[in-house]
């Protein structure tokens, strides 16, 4: 039986708005509701995730508006730092109005990509753009074009061996893009394929430098540094992420009813499994300690499931619940309690936000608000105490960020 049949409620405050947010407790513990940011929108459908700095004291969010549906001005579209102890704006930059619409801004990513010190943050926009910030002050330091506008977050990380980092962005049209941390570009390459994924940079064969991987609507492209094609395999990816295991990189493709297994060397297939809807997948790890690596799918029915990477058993299935919301998005691994082991943290449609164990996939606690989720979480520690907080980007632009207390938590804030 789930944890939410069974356990009270902390508090169910309804604000001016008709927005609750409701607590739930269990295994010892809670989540607290820390601060939720003032970047309310007036719709439901924002769906790009928070980014967060290495030291998790950069946190930058994207926040959209809807043509036709709210008046859009010129900061309607915006990336928003927020300070991570109380969640106050600190700097907005801001799409144009006429670019301004539901996909205006990727999840950004913040890094030092020149190597100086100091932290940017990347992002890819619909101004046909990957765009680079000063993380510190919001001001655009570089762009380079793209065909059309990015869906999924730019990777970093060194490919070509050269001073810096490289920045990677695929855009929708299937375009993937290499720049250098000068803002010049690297190579540009063609994929043929509608792309919605994130780019991953990951030594997939074993020879010691990182790849490009790009998955798509009809396949996975693993490309070399130097923008040559490595190996192209027809398996649809509208999901991908990358896993660490024994034998090397294993390659993790989720489509419709499907989740596959490639070989990072040559992409051949080493198992696949049918779920319920398409599989939502991001996070890869060990989160029951027993030396194997698993993914986290979130599938059809609102029901997490953990895949052994190697053999493709599915090790645990938690259902989180039915309702008239039923989509359900990737899960991530965090250690919400500090206990030293990592917590898998799902989310659901309707606004639930659920922690499980790692090894039994039993639900640890959970927390609602009555607006609708779009994306998957993000984890940091943004207090400096050891343990992991969540931040989940709710559909209305705001972000909400929740902490693990211990002996069943407090009354929870509302905000509309």
């Amino acid at each position: 039986m789930r944890l939410r049949t069974v356990v009270v409620a902390l508090a169910v405050v309804a604000a001016l708005t008709g927005a609750v947010a409701v607590g739930f407790v269990g295994s010892g513990g809670g989540l607290d509701q820390q601060w939720v940011s003032d970047t309310a929108r007036e719709n439901e459908v924002n769906h790009h995730a928070v980014g967060v700095g290495p030291h998790d004291e950069v946190v930058v969010a994207p926040v959209a508006a809807v043509p036709n549906a709210e008046p859009i001005g010129p900061h309607s579209c915006s990336l928003v730092r927020l300070d991570p102890r109380d969640g106050t704006a600190l700097w907005n930059w801001s799409v144009p109005a006429e670019d301004c619409f539901t996909h205006a801004l990727t999840q950004p990513a913040v890094v030092d990509v020149d190597d100086d010190g100091d932290l940017e943050v990347a992002v890819s926009t619909t101004q046909h753009a990957l765009v680079v910030l000063d993380a510190d002050t919001g001001v655009e330091e570089w762009r380079v074009p793209l065909d059309t506008y990015g869906y999924g977050q730019p990777a970093v990380g060194d490919v070509t061996g050269g001073p810096g980092l490289e920045l990677a962005t695929s855009d929708i049209g299937g375009t993937v893009v290499l720049a250098r941390s000068d803002g010049t570009t690297a190579w540009r390459a063609e994929t043929d394929m509608p792309v919605w994924a994130r780019p991953w940079l990951t030594d997939v064969d074993g020879d010691g430098n990182r790849e490009v991987l790009v998955g798509g609507g009809d396949g996975v492209v693993a490309f070399a540094g130097d923008g040559t094609v490595l190996w192209n395999v027809s398996v649809p990816a509208t999901e991908v992420t990358v896993a660490d295991t024994a034998g090397g990189t294993t390659v993790l493709a989720g489509d419709d009813q499907t989740l596959s297994a490639l070989g990072g060397a040559t992409g051949d297939q080493r198992w696949n499994r049918t779920v319920s809807g398409t599989p939502r997948i991001h996070a890869t790890g060990d989160a029951d300690d027993d030396g194997d690596t698993e993914v986290y799918a979130g599938v059809g029915d609102n029901t997490v499931v953990a895949v052994d990477v190697t053999s493709g058993r599915v090790e645990w299935e938690t259902p989180l619940g039915g309702g008239e919301r039923q989509s359900m998005f990737a899960p991530v691994l965090g250690d919400v309690d500090g206990d030293g082991t990592r917590d898998v943290v799902a989310v659901t449609n309707d606004g639930t936000v659920a922690v499980l164990d790692g090894a039994t996939g039993e639900e640890r606690a959970a927390y609602e608000r009555d607006v609708r989720i779009w994306t998957f979480a993000s984890t940091a520690d943004l207090d400096g105490d050891g343990d992991d907080e969540i931040l989940v980007r709710y559909g209305d632009g705001r972000v909400v960020v929740l902490d693990w207390t211990t002996g069943g938590g407090s009354v929870l804030q509302t905000v509309g």
